[in-house]
């Protein structure tokens, strides 16, 4: 900002280079101007610094010379409108204005809608009406004063200021956007900014500024000068003749076109002018040919009148009227003599007939419209006559004209447009005879086919082109010609051997025609032109000596890179000429052009031709050499280290520089010197062209000083280098062939990004050198250098002195030496096996060539002889293809052949993954040659062209497990996040603009070789991390694993040895628990491996009986995660957490790793003998995460996975696959069990599969089968595409063996089938949308995990069945199954047969979907979906995907309107709706409208405002919306930052109203807003960036679907079968130690209850649960269908244990384990769900949540409890008290038997008519009244009196049946119900209870909380609330401080329940919070002390009376009628 400081200065200095004029000779005139100020009234300055502005302005004000003749006075102030404070004529003297000033008051507003003020002041306040004295020659200023960016588009605004000749000065205060500010201004000298305390410093600028326009020392030219250089043109006027245009206005009109006549060049060969006049009829009043002479012309305009007459007009007849009249030859238009046809329409009222096709006919001869309109004309209109919207000109009065004509002069005297005359399309050739001379060329002619040329110019291109070839010998032997054209694709007409005489190559010039297009890629087409053209197979003779030259002709810039492409031509010996004509900068074509004097330019198209005699004889005669003469010339750049950090050692650092010159021969013609200091940006110190001698340039450096800056941004700096220093024109003689060198010294690591910069450099031909001091970053240096010997480092900077030696060596080599040194790269003698991965895919085909070189350059580096160095090169696009294998060939001679003579492969398909995979399992095998068994460093070189378009993790995993060292080389296409991913360490990652520049990286390549050559391979899994993390182990150190601790510490002694701690990348810490925690070392305590892994061998096992896993997760999380640990969470570090037990944990561990996942914390759970392996899932991250092993000894065999899983930076959480394909095939893999255990069940299991199969479609090619078996091994029967037909398929089932061998890997066999069945070159149509189906039959447990490959299965969308018997694990089969209820497990196999029909229902069931459900055109199928797009100014970059995004989407959708309907609305710091969701109802017109969309822009990001305008704007019957007719509502949100708004009320209010909310964020948005904004936390996504969104759409649209699906069956199942009756029944039993002895009693109460129940199909289900510290699930809803089965399940049961109580936990599992669909609950279905507890003591938890989320779930809980159960805490678990019984001992339960049955079949029956609600009476009266008391420590004092207040509150309620209830809650931190509302019925027990509360305590006062606790807890049915009735709820709130919480969201979503609240709060409460919680402002009351409550009681309850009355007469929905309520509470 300080730089807008010098105005006063040097503000006029530039004034005359924008029309502003310094008139220093009129400072004694009269002082007179029109001033305006426009302030800033929003909350951009809040009303303290709005005082501050308005005293600048007083202060301005005092020093003007204010009067009536004087200087006038305006105020306008602004915000979300403008408003006129006063106008120019209100007052005339200084002290009226000063007091009007002194009166203004804030405006307020939360917008800064600066352009609308802009134009009100425009066309409001500078008019004689408001007292502007333009028209009197008074100039015009305005003073903007701003304190924020605009929330409007200023553009119309400046204009039209810019239009009426106001002088404006901006003026910032504060946080301004200066860009505007600056576009506001009439020049940029015109603005000054400041901090807000600052401002009135800012007096004496602005008075500077209003003197000197009123003095007229600064004035605006107005006269039309001399036109200069105005070429031939015809112009005519077409005037409005009208009534509308008056007078005066049309006598403006005249004086304007006399002084333009008297301006310009008036004359035959020159300029001629025409007028004519339009009302409802034309006129011609002067023809373009009646005068010739400028005066004669001048006064005839003179003479004309206005015709008048009716306020009718008709344009469209007078644009006819001049095309047929006057723009003939007689009229003397020149039209046919190509002369520019220029017409300017000046307009008064729209026109009353069409102007549409007279326009069109004007426009197709070619003439020039321009449109100028006074207020009343149609702007839309204009716009659509003109030639462009930026040449059509509204102002207020034609006056305008005068006051500033250059708007309109510029055009009219520059324009040069298209003259289209009519003439036959026939081809015509010329034939010309001309002389030739004996030239022998190939001759390239390169056409720009672009809009920059046109069809109108093509002619000229054509005569150019003609003229030259007419002038050579066109033969094979002597001149070939080709043609190619280009725009941002390049088209090849004909090549140099396409025709062999000159007459069909004109034939074929004749017949070019240009293939348009806006973008210019002329590198791109110089390239092409060298790769396609200049080759032998088209033509070339390169080879036999002949010059090669390209002719370029072009009208535009290029928009890519040329220079170094033109260099590359010239380095291949071709001539390039340059020939530009039109907007093409001639220092562009120079550039291009071989040399500078072969750059052609013209103004225009038609002097084109004019060239080919200058250009024919460098043509035909100059020869292309690019060698120059050696010298000893160099040119030397120091680019040094000017930050802070090294101001000590600047000192060095100069003395350094002057040590490595010293023995340079320094001068202009030798070696040059420049020196550039640099911190956050680079600083010059001098040029290498600004001192000629040595002495100037050490006299310069030893005056340098310290530049300063904090940060380093080499990178930034290195671009600087390449760019200005060794550019020509600041004297590099790069061009001159002269070496340059650049030396970087450096003492700090770059913030940026140094490779692509240095690579840059390099690729230019600066050879740079690296030196690294300090802190410097060692891999950064050796990037920067031209290769790893050229880097340099030391540890302090007096050690430079042992550098600059070897530098000066390098600098000083003579040129053939120093040529050797660079091309000198050595590989060290150690064998190795080199594999090179090349993509061959159709994206590399231009750049192969470049490859082969590479690789051939590479390869004779190496050692390719006898049994040292081997190479293999395989090509890969869809599939891989050998070139030749590691042992092809012996010698190197051999492989340099077979590389020349590569042949590329060609494909569109890009599969790396598929190509790595390949090359793992088929080169690097001894086979193939490979030497890996020996111990051979085996390496890896990836050249890649495009991101791959399949998974490469699981790939690159296992090469790195193969020990292979992996380098990646992409280009610009390539994902080089992929590439790094794949690397052997993201530092081997070398990204490229194109192959073309490999050989800049060839040095660092090789050197990396040689660093791989030490890389020894070891059959164990070495996986090398991506990217930083901080890794915990937290152990089991209780007595479980005394044992086997030594087995624990020696695992993770294996997983440190496989992170990269050395490098400070990983971070390490260990903690140990068993009754507590404790930690051994922390994360930061080690940065060295080997320290690391000593300390471990000293860890001591911790012992200790108790195991509190959950204690310990919530100590990590909170302790060990932070960052005083160490932990770097804050700066994204990934954060992993190992977790080790031995044993279930005797706490509740759900709540802490809950916790852990919330805070984004990678958890492993891994367990041995007695650790749960459900507690495991529960921790883990995801069961993938879990694994378990039968001792510590097998901890080493899931080591290399676990390892893999912590290093992969790609491993995400899998998501469910969606069981819906857009197709009705299947392929169906059957993994059978083939091993020893189960070969007397082989019969059964052939027997089902047979039967399964017959039931397929497999002839009709629907379905397809394959068979593997397995045992210790797998092993294919047949594929997929084996069998064609359903009988050779059952030939070869019945002809299967089993295979045999023992024991049974399932994980390794599920794996076989991921890698090799589900492919498709196995048959697999997965690509297709073909279902996969896996059906698992096994008859044993697992010897090895199989979790691992069946989450794989399960995240690639396979649906995985799993059958067992006999000794099968039962978790087992569920943990591999898609689902809970897709594992069978079977007491044998002989029981398949009755699990066949089951089995066949749930395949057919993906059918019943796709032909019930999302079949297209289903008319069920409707929805409404909206985006919401970030469009501000942070998403500038992702606004393009995020666009294509939404296209893709759209494309998916069936939009019509019955049945997808589509909006879209764009925010910033404004949301605004693009379109409806009813604006478009055909597909094609949505996508159109999204294709068009722009950026709307604005540096806010208000999501939350966006979300209030969808909610109230777009889900709207007026805007589309159906939501009223049970359509689903659908919102997706793209945001890329955190909202700067609050999202809570807004996202809850759509939350209510039924919008299913999809968040997508990029890596900027904040996670957990998006998950508040969804709809539920997991329609959250998260995206690095927007260019990643393709990845998530198809689970996007599948979430859509299932919404849709969810919406269209009333819940969020994919099928409802209504026909399903009975009943879900759960049984939950206390298994704690205390009921031992009464457990056989319970058990068989369980037994006699299951006995009565219905257990055939579609009846009852059973579950039951047993508890104790923790749950355990004995059998699940869908375990058992018969009854048999589960009473043989119950009779097994064994007492579990165990001293604790936890209720709460267990209501809690039940809740989210076993009443879920997965687990067989069809409460979605509307199947009563029902929960029997039986309990033997107080839980020793709480129950009071978990009892709630049950009944809000709609579950009806029976309690029973004996007589050590707490009554109360039975009847609150209960769905109602009445449910809740007691017992003296579990022996009495059979007499409760039958009672229990009845009362649940009597609410099954009540459910099945009613649903699961209470039953309405609509006889209620009364009121539901909540007490919310503050039970914080700041009310301890005043509790007495709350409680004393609620004692007489309730006395006057009514508390009989069917009146008044009453809940009381109490809260602190947390809150805490006393009593619900329906636990009392009488008054007097209400009381008691009352009188009996005691003061909670706490120290937070989260109030909050609080208020969603009362929604979600005590509001709700459940709980005795009777809201659905229609009973008022009332909520009385005590206050006695401000919240500690943010209270927005839950106030705002009680008032959305129409909860009525009353807040009171004493001194210490914030009385604006507790309006904001109240229901209505008035609601809020405040009192000193609670003391003086008593004295509001009566007012309090008169006002609930009002209200209850209210909703009485009113119903429930008169919200807006409920507060009459009596003045005596209003005003207490």
């Amino acid at each position: 900002m300080e730089r807008h400081w010098c105005f006063s200065l040097c503000a006029f200095m530039g004034l005359a280079f924008c029309g502003l004029i310094l008139n220093v000779k009129a400072q004694s005139a009269q002082e007179s101007a029109d001033l305006v100020f426009l302030i800033d009234g929003s909350e951009s300055v809040g009303v303290t610094n709005f005082l501050r502005i308005r005293t600048l302005a007083l202060n301005v004000i005092e020093r003007l010379l204010v009067g009536k003749d004087a200087i006038r006075v305006a105020v306008v102030q602004y915000s979300n409108n403008p408003q006129t404070e006063f106008e120019l004529n209100r007052y005339e003297s200084r002290a009226e204005i000063q007091h009007a000033v002194k009166g203004l008051s804030f405006l307020g507003g939360a917008e800064a809608n600066l352009g609308a003020a802009l134009e009100n002041v425009a066309e409001s306040l500078l008019g004689s009406e408001a007292g502007g004295r333009a028209e009197e020659g008074v100039p015009q200023a305005l003073v903007v004063i701003s304190a924020g960016p605009s929330s409007d588009d200023t553009k119309k605004g400046i204009r039209a200021l810019k239009q009426a000749n106001v002088f404006t000065f901006s003026v910032g205060i504060g946080s301004v956007d200066l860009t505007e500010l600056e576009a506001i201004a009439t020049d940029k000298s015109f603005v000054a900014a400041s901090d807000i305390t600052s401002a009135a410093q800012l007096r004496d600028v602005i008075l500077s500024f209003v003197n000197g326009v009123a003095q007229r020392t600064i004035v605006l030219e107005t006269d039309i000068t001399e036109a200069l250089a105005v070429g031939k043109r015809d112009i005519i006027f077409l005037i409005d003749g009208s009534q509308n245009m008056g007078g005066t206005q049309f006598i403006a009109i005249r004086q304007f076109i006399m002084r333009f006549v008297d301006s310009m060049p008036i004359g035959r060969d020159q300029v001629q002018v025409g007028v004519a006049q339009f009302t409802t009829s034309p006129k011609a009043e002067i023809h373009l040919n009646a005068y010739g002479t400028k005066e004669a012309l001048s006064n005839a305009v003179n003479r004309t009148r206005l015709r008048g007459g009716t306020p009718e007009v008709n344009l469209g007849a007078a644009l006819n009227f001049v095309r047929t009249q006057m723009l003939r030859p007689d009229a003397g238009s020149r039209i046919q003599e190509g002369v520019p046809q220029l017409l300017l329409v000046l307009s008064a009222k729209k026109s009353s007939d069409d102007v549409t096709q007279p326009v069109q006919d004007l426009q197709q001869m070619g003439v020039l419209i321009m449109a100028v309109g006074s207020k009343a004309a149609d702007e839309q209109e204009l716009k659509a006559i003109s030639i462009n919207e930026n040449l059509v000109f509204i102002v207020k009065d034609f006056r305008q004209l005068l006051r500033n004509p250059k708007f309109i002069v510029a055009p009219l005297s520059t324009l040069s447009g298209v003259v289209v005359t009519e003439v036959p399309t026939e081809t015509v050739t010329e034939i010309t005879t001309v002389q030739t001379q004996r030239v022998v060329r190939d001759i390239v002619f390169l056409v720009d086919g672009s809009n920059y040329v046109g069809n109108t110019n093509l002619q000229f291109v054509r005569e150019f082109i003609t003229s030259v070839v007419n002038h050579l010998d066109v033969r094979p032997d002597r001149v070939q010609i080709a043609l190619m054209q280009f725009a941002g694709d390049q088209r090849t007409e004909f090549y140099l051997n396409t025709h062999s005489n000159k007459q069909d190559v004109l034939n074929g010039i004749a017949q070019l025609r240009l293939m348009g297009g806006s973008r210019l890629n002329t590198g791109a087409a110089m390239e092409y032109a060298l790769q396609n053209h200049f080759q032998p197979s088209a033509g070339s003779r390169r080879r036999q000596g002949v010059q090669q030259v390209l002719v370029l002709i072009t009208g535009g810039e290029a928009q890519d890179a040329v220079k170094q492409v033109a260099d590359k031509l010239a380095l291949a010996g071709v001539l390039t000429f340059a020939v530009g004509a039109g907007p093409v900068d001639q220092a562009f074509l120079q550039t291009v052009a071989f040399v500078p004097d072969l750059a052609y330019y013209r103004s225009s198209f038609p002097s084109l031709p004019n060239v080919v005699t200058e250009i024919m004889k460098p043509l035909i005669t100059v020869v292309g050499d690019t060698k120059t003469e050696e010298g000893e010339e160099r040119d030397v750049a120091f680019l040094i280290d000017g930050s802070d950090a090294v101001a000590s050692d600047f000192p060095h650092i100069k003395d350094f520089i002057l040590k490595v010159i010293e023995p340079l021969h320094v001068g202009i013609n030798k070696v040059r010197i420049s020196v550039v200091q640099y911190s956050e940006n680079p600083k010059l110190s001098f040029y290498l062209n600004t001192y000629p001698t040595k002495e100037e340039v050490i006299s310069a450096i030893n005056g340098l000083t310290l530049a300063g800056g904090r940060s380093l941004n080499t990178g930034e700096a290195l671009s600087f280098m390449k760019d200005i220093v060794f550019s020509s024109e600041y004297g590099s003689r790069i061009s001159e062939n002269v070496p340059q060198f650049l030396i970087v010294l450096t003492g700090g690591r770059s913030q940026d990004n140094v490779r692509d910069p240095a690579i840059a450099l390099k690729t230019k031909g600066v050879v740079p050198f690296g030196v690294g001091v300090k802190n410097a970053d060692r891999r950064q240096i050796e990037a920067i250098s031209h290769n790893p010997t050229f880097a340099f480092n030391v540890k302090d900077f007096s050690q430079l002195n042992t550098v600059h030696q070897r530098l000066g060596s390098y600098v000083s080599l003579p040129k053939e030496s120093l040529a050797a040194v660079l091309q000198q790269a050595y590989v060290e003698d150690v064998k190795k096996d080199v594999v090179f991965l090349v993509d061959g895919s159709d994206g590399t085909r231009n750049g192969f060539s470049a490859v082969q070189d590479f690789v051939q350059t590479v390869v004779e580096k190496l050692n390719v002889e006898g049994d040292k160095d081997r190479v293999s090169v395989v090509q890969y696009s869809q599939e891989p293809e050998v070139n030749f294998y590691l042992n092809t060939f012996p010698t190197k001679g051999d492989v340099l052949d077979a590389i020349r003579n590569l042949r590329h492969k060609g494909g569109r398909a890009v599969n790396t993954g598929a190509a790595l995979q390949f090359v793992r399992d088929n080169i690097f095998t001894a086979s193939s040659g490979s030497r890996r068994l020996e111990g051979v460093p085996q390496i890896l070189i990836l050249l890649s062209g495009g991101r791959s378009e399949d998974d490469i993790r699981g790939p690159v995993r296992n090469m790195k497990e193969m020990g292979i060292f992996l380098l990646s080389i992409g280009t610009r296409n390539a994902d080089t996040l992929e590439l790094q991913t794949i690397s052997h360490d993201p530092k081997y990652t070398v990204s490229l603009i194109d192959f073309d520049t490999l050989p800049a990286v060839q040095q660092e390549i090789i050197f990396w070789i040689n660093e791989a050559s030490h890389h020894i391979p070891k059959p164990t899994s070495k996986v090398i991390e991506s990217a930083r993390k901080d890794v915990v182990f937290l152990l089991d150190g209780s007595d479980n694993t005394r044992n086997t601790f030594e087995g624990i510490r020696r695992f993770v002694q294996r997983i440190v040895e496989n992170l990269n701690v050395d490098d400070g990348s990983d971070q390490v810490a260990v903690v140990q628990y068993s009754k507590d925690a404790e930690i051994n070392f922390d994360l930061k305590s080690f940065s060295s491996k080997n320290e690391l892994l000593n300390s471990l061998k000293s860890i001591v096992h911790k012992g200790g009986r108790d195991v509190k896993m959950g204690a310990a997760l919530e100590y990590v999380r909170e302790s060990v995660f932070s960052a005083s640990s160490g932990s770097r969470h804050a700066d994204g570090v990934p954060q992993m957490l190992l977790v080790l037990s031995g044993g279930r944990s005797s706490d509740d561990i759900r709540h802490p790793a809950q916790a852990l996942r919330e805070s984004k914390i990678k958890v492993f759970g891994i367990g041995m003998r007695k650790a749960d392996v459900l507690e495991l899932q529960t921790v883990a991250s995801t069961p993938g995460f879990a694994f378990s092993v039968s001792d510590a000894e097998s901890l080493e065999n899931i080591q290399p996975k676990v390892s893999s899983l912590l290093n992969d930076p790609q491993e995400r959480l899998p998501t469910a696959p969606t069981l819906l394909g857009s197709r009705l095939e299947r392929d169906i893999v059957f993994l059978i069990d083939g091993s020893d255990d189960s070969r007397n069940r082989y019969n059964a299991i052939r027997t089902f599969m047979m039967n399964i199969i017959g039931k397929l479609d497999v002839d009709q090619k629907q379905d397809q089968v394959a068979v593997v078996q397995y045992s210790n091994t797998a092993a294919t029967e047949f594929y997929l595409n084996t069998h064609a037909t359903k009988e050779s398929i059952l030939n070869a089932v019945r002809s299967l063996k089993p295979k045999g061998g023992r024991p049974q890997y399932t994980g390794t066999a599920l794996q076989f089938v991921k890698d090799r069945m589900f492919l498709p070159s196995a048959g697999s149509r997965r690509s297709e949308g073909a279902q996969q189906i896996l059906v698992l039959v096994v008859s044993g447990r697992s010897r090895d995990s199989p979790r691992g490959p069946a989450e794989a299965l399960k995240s690639s969308g396979v649906v995985t069945f799993a059958l067992g018997s006999g000794m099968t694990d039962p978790i087992e089969l569920q943990s591999i199954s898609f689902q809970p209820d897709y594992a069978y497990f079977l007491s044998d196999f002989n029981k398949l047969p009755e699990i066949e029909q089951n089995i066949e229902a749930k395949f057919a069931r993906s059918k019943l979907l796709e032909e019930k459900v999302f079949i297209e055109g289903d008319e069920r199928i409707k929805r409404d979906i909206v985006f919401l797009l970030d469009g501000s100014d942070n998403n500038r970059n992702g606004f393009t995907a995020m666009r294509t995004f939404v296209r893709n989407v759209v494309e998916s959708l069936n939009v019509e309107e019955n049945k997808d309907r589509v909006a879209l609305v764009q925010f910033s710091n404004v949301a605004v709706a693009n379109f409806y969701l009813n604006s478009f109802f055909k597909k094609e017109n949505v996508l159109r409208s999204i294709q068009g969309l722009s950026q709307r822009g604005g540096r806010a990001q208000h999501v939350g405002a966006a979300l209030q305008f969808i909610k109230d704007n777009i889900f709207t019957t007026p805007s589309g919306s159906r939501r009223l007719e049970g359509v689903p509502q659908m919102l997706i949100l793209l945001s890329a930052g955190k909202s700067t708004d609050n999202v809570d009320a807004a996202a809850a209010a759509l939350k209510e109203l039924g919008v299913f909310t999809f968040g997508i964020g990029s890596k900027n948005a904040d996670t957990r807003e998006l998950q508040k904004i969804s709809y539920e936390a997991r329609y959250a996504q998260s995206v690095s960036d927007f260019n990643e969104l393709p990845r998530i759409q198809e689970k996007l649209l599948s979430s859509l679907d299932a919404v849709v699906t969810s919406v269209s069956t009333e819940g969020p199942t994919v099928i409802v079968d209504r026909g399903v009756t009975g009943k879900d029944v759960v049984l939950l039993l206390d298994g704690s130690d205390g009921t031992r002895n009464g457990f056989p009693a319970m058990r068989d109460f369980v037994q006699r209850v299951v006995d009565k129940l219905k257990l055939e199909e579609k009846q009852d289900r059973v579950s039951v649960v047993q508890y104790s510290g923790d749950p355990t699930a004995h059998f699940y809803l869908n375990t058992y269908q018969r009854k048999g089965d589960i009473l043989d399940a119950v009779r097994n049961l064994r007492h579990k244990g165990g001293r604790a109580v936890n209720t709460g936990a267990a209501l809690q599992f039940i809740r989210d384990n076993i009443l879920t669909a997965p687990s067989g609950s069809r409460r979605l279905e509307g199947v009563p769900q029902i929960l029997i507890l039986l309990s033997g003591a107080k839980t020793t938890d709480n129950v009071d949540a978990p009892a709630a989320a049950l009944k809000e779930l709609g579950v009806l809980t029976f309690g029973i409890g004996s007589r050590n159960a707490d009554s109360q805490e039975l009847q609150k678990i209960s769905y109602e008290p009445r449910y809740a019984q007691s017992v003296s001992d579990f022996n009495e339960l059979p007499r409760m038997q039958e009672q229990l049955l009845s009362s649940v079949d009597a609410v099954v029956t009540s459910v099945s008519t009613e649903g699961p609600t209470v039953i309405v009476d609509r006889g209620v009266t009364g009121k539901d009244v909540v007490f919310l008391l503050d039970g914080s420590d700041g009310t301890r004092n005043g509790f007495p009196a709350m409680r004393d207040f609620v004692q007489r509150v309730v006395d006057k309620l009514k508390l009989e049946e069917k009146q008044d209830r009453v809940s009381v809650v109490q809260y602190s931190g947390d809150p805490t119900a006393h009593f619900y509302l329906n636990t009392y019925q009488r008054k007097g027990d209400i009381l008691d209870a009352v009188r009996n509360l005691r003061h909670k305590g706490g120290r937070a006062v989260n109030t909050g909380a609080a208020l969603q606790f009362i929604r979600d807890n005590i509001l709700t049915a459940p709980s005795g609330s009777r809201r659905l009735e229609g009973v008022p709820q009332i909520l009385i709130l005590l206050s006695g401080a401000k919240s500690t919480d943010n209270v927005d969201a839950p106030a705002a979503a009680l008032k959305e329940l129409g909860v009525l609240t009353f807040g009171i709060g004493s001194r210490n409460a914030d009385s604006r919070e507790l309006q904001k919680i109240s229901y209505e402002p008035r609601y809020a009351q405040s009192v000193s002390d609670f003391n003086e409550l008593p004295r509001m009681q009566e007012q309090l309850l008169s006002s609930v009376d009002a209200v209850v009355t209210s909703i009485s007469t009113e119903g429930p929905t008169g919200v807006h009628a409920f507060f009459e309520i009596s003045s005596s509470f209003q005003q207490a």
